[in-house]
C-alpha cells in the first residue's frame, strides 16, 4: 500500500513537470514570433516574425528605399515611418535633371543641391515666374526651369538694339554691348541695377551747356533738360528769390545758356516831417487883436519803410513796405486876445467911442457900380435893405459886425450895411452916390464904434493878410 503510494506521488510529479515544460515551449514559441508594422506613404505593411536589422525587415517587406529618403526610427522597433523624397525635375543652361529632397521650399533645396541662382536669371516653377527675393518663399515644385540668360532692349538715341545676355547688372550688358559711355550721360535703370527679363534701357547722351553765375562762365554737359537739376548737378544752388533764365520749367536745348540771377533784399527808412497844428486859445489878460505864444509846436514823424530789390547787385526797383508814425506832432498853442478897450476918436459928427481898431484896404462903390442896372427893381438896394449911397459901407460880416458903424479917416462915419461876393477879409467897400464917388483904394484904419455887440457876434480872430 506505501508502495503504490509512492508510485502516484512519483507518476504526478513528473506530470505536473511535463505541464510546466509545456508552458515554457508554448510562451518561447510566441516570444520568438514578433509584429512590425511599416507604414510607407499612403500604405501600411505588417511582418511576422523575427529581424535582426532595418535591411531585413525591409528585403522581407520588398521595400527599396532611395539615399534620400528617410525611416523613422533607423532600428528594427515594433513600428517604422518611412518618408519619402519629392521629386523635381531641374532645367537649366547644361540639361535637365531629376533631384529628389525632403525640402519643402525652393530656396533650401536649391542650396542642398548646390544649384546657384544668378540674381538675373529667369526662374519657373511649374510654369510660374519666380522673382529672386520669392526664391525661399516658394513651395517647392514638380518641375523648375533656371535661364540664365534675358532679353533686353537698348536704346540710344535713334538707335535700338534687342539682344540675350547672360549679364547680371545694367553696367556689365552695356559694357558687353560696346556700348561706349560718358560720365554725364543718363542710364535708366541705373548702371548697377539687377537686369530683368525684357528689361529695356534708356541711355541719354549728354549735351553740351553753359552757366552763367556770380560773375563767371562754366562749361558743362548734362543729359537733364531742366535747369535746375543741372544746377544741382554743378553745385549750384538757388536761394530765396534767385531765379533762372530760362524759367524753371523750360525745357534746353544742346548748347544753352542759363543764367542764374541773384536775388537780394534791403530796407532803408524815409522820414517825413509831419507839421503840427496852431491851436488858439482866448485869454482875457490879453488886449484883443493881439496874440501871445504859450507853447511851442513840434512837428512830428513819420517814418516810411522802402524795400530795395537788387538782382546781381543791381538796384532794379523800391516800393513802401510800410509806414507809421514815430513821433506825434505836438501843437502849437498861442493866446488871443479878449479884453477890449474903448477908445475916443474925433470924427465929423464929434467925439465918438470906439472900442477896436483894424487895418484895412479900401475901395469905392456906388449903386451903378453894384453890378445891376438902372432899371432892375432892386437897384442900389443894399444887403441890409437901406440904399446905397455915402455912408454905407460893404462889408465881410465875419470881420465887421453887420449893422454896426466904423469910422474911417478921411470918408467918416460908415454904416455896415452891405456885403459883397467880393469883399472878404480885411476889405471895406466905401459907398458913394451915383455921380460922386471919390477914388478910394489904399489901406486905412478903421474904427468899430460902439456899443459893443455881444461876444458871440465878435470874431476874435481876423485875417492876419490883407487882400
Amino acid at each position: 500500500m506505501a508502495k503504490r503510494t509512492r508510485l502516484w506521488v512519483i507518476f504526478l510529479s513528473l506530470l505536473l513537470i511535463g505541464l510546466i515544460g509545456l508552458g515554457f515551449a508554448a510562451a518561447y514559441l510566441v516570444m520568438q514570433k514578433e509584429s512590425v508594422t511599416i507604414y510607407d506613404s499612403e500604405t501600411a505593411v505588417t511582418l511576422q516574425g523575427k529581424f535582426d536589422t532595418l535591411d531585413d525587415i525591409l528585403t522581407t517587406a520588398g521595400i527599396t528605399l532611395k539615399p534620400e529618403d528617410n525611416i523613422y526610427p533607423q532600428e528594427p522597433a515594433a513600428a517604422l515611418q518611412i518618408q519619402r523624397a519629392h521629386p523635381i525635375i531641374v532645367q537649366t543652361d547644361n540639361g535637365t535633371e531629376t533631384y529628389w529632397t525632403q525640402q519643402t521650399n525652393l530656396g533650401p533645396f536649391l542650396a542642398e543641391a548646390n544649384i546657384s541662382v544668378p540674381r538675373t536669371a529667369q526662374v519657373t516653377a511649374d510654369g510660374r515666374s519666380i522673382a529672386f527675393n520669392q526664391l525661399d518663399q516658394t513651395p517647392l515644385p514638380g518641375e523648375l526651369s533656371i535661364e540664365q540668360f534675358v532679353t533686353i532692349t537698348i536704346i540710344d538715341g535713334t538707335q535700338r538694339q534687342t539682344l540675350r545676355t547672360a549679364e547680371p547688372t545694367v553696367g556689365d550688358a552695356l559694357q558687353a554691348a560696346g556700348v561706349t559711355l560718358f560720365a554725364a550721360d543718363g542710364i535708366e535703370p541705373a548702371l548697377g541695377s539687377w537686369l530683368l527679363p525684357d528689361m529695356t534701357i534708356q541711355i541719354k547722351r549728354a549735351m553740351p551747356l553753359v552757366i552763367e553765375v556770380d560773375g563767371r562762365s562754366l562749361q558743362t554737359r548734362s543729359h537733364h533738360t531742366d535747369p535746375l537739376t543741372v544746377l544741382a548737378e554743378n553745385g549750384i544752388g538757388l536761394i530765396g528769390q534767385d531765379y533762372t533764365i530760362p524759367a524753371a520749367n523750360t525745357a534746353l536745348q544742346s548748347g544753352g545758356l542759363i543764367r542764374v540771377v541773384r536775388v537780394s533784399e534791403d530796407f532803408i527808412f524815409e522820414d517825413e516831417e509831419l507839421p503840427f497844428e496852431t491851436i488858439y486859445q482866448a485869454s482875457e489878460e490879453l488886449a484883443i487883436d493881439t496874440t501871445a505864444g504859450l507853447s511851442a509846436g513840434v512837428p512830428g514823424i513819420k517814418r516810411k519803410r522802402i524795400r530795395i530789390r537788387y538782382e546781381d547787385g543791381v538796384e532794379v526797383s523800391r516800393q513802401a513796405d510800410g509806414e507809421w508814425v514815430a513821433q506825434e506832432p505836438v501843437n502849437q498853442v498861442i493866446g488871443y486876445g479878449t479884453k477890449i478897450t474903448t477908445g475916443i476918436i474925433d470924427t465929423e459928427a464929434g467925439p465918438r467911442e470906439y472900442w477896436r481898431v483894424v487895418r484895412m484896404r479900401a475901395t469905392a462903390y456906388t449903386a451903378a457900380s453894384s453890378g445891376r442896372s438902372a432899371d432892375h427893381p432892386n437897384y442900389g438896394i443894399t444887403a441890409s435893405g437901406v440904399a446905397a449911397g455915402k455912408g454905407v459901407v460893404a462889408v465881410d460880416p465875419n470881420v465887421i459886425p453887420f449893422r454896426s458903424e466904423v469910422f474911417v479917416p478921411g470918408y467918416g462915419i460908415g454904416f455896415a450895411g452891405d456885403t459883397g461876393g467880393g469883399i472878404k477879409g480885411l476889405w471895406i467897400d466905401l459907398g458913394f452916390d451915383d455921380g460922386a464917388i471919390e477914388t478910394w483904394n489904399g489901406y486905412t484904419d478903421v474904427y468899430y464904434l460902439t456899443p459893443i455887440p455881444p461876444a458871440d457876434q465878435i470874431n476874435y480872430l481876423l485875417p492876419q493878410v490883407l487882400p
